[in-house]
């Protein structure tokens, strides 16, 4: 890259890794907030009670399920994205250059 469009490929690359690591951190760091949630809710040892523990179980279940798998996928399309934005660039550099 870099005949037409002023740009290295490696620094797209790197933009690429590093948000796909931003996102991989991102998705535990949720993952681990309802885990801890999960725990506090369900443990006698802490804020359990009958009714209020089912509906954040409930809460969580959701957040577990839906609200993950749209992030997951929030994360796939920018980083393909990315992706489309390294080929674009190469192909119009080899295509002019």
């Amino acid at each position: 890259m870099a005949q037409i469009i002023n740009l290295r490929e490696n620094e797209y690359q790197t933009i690429a890794s590093e948000l796909a690591k931003m996102h991989t951190k991102q998705l535990q760091n949720v993952n681990a907030v309802i885990d801890a949630m999960r725990k506090l809710v369900t443990s006698a040892d802490a804020f359990s009670a009958d009714l209020t523990s089912k509906k954040m179980e409930d809460m969580l279940d959701m957040l577990s399920a839906d609200v993950i798998a749209l992030l997951e996928q929030a994360f796939q399309d920018s980083e393909a994205g990315i992706a489309n934005m390294i080929m674009s660039t190469r192909l119009t550099d080899s295509v002019r250059g």
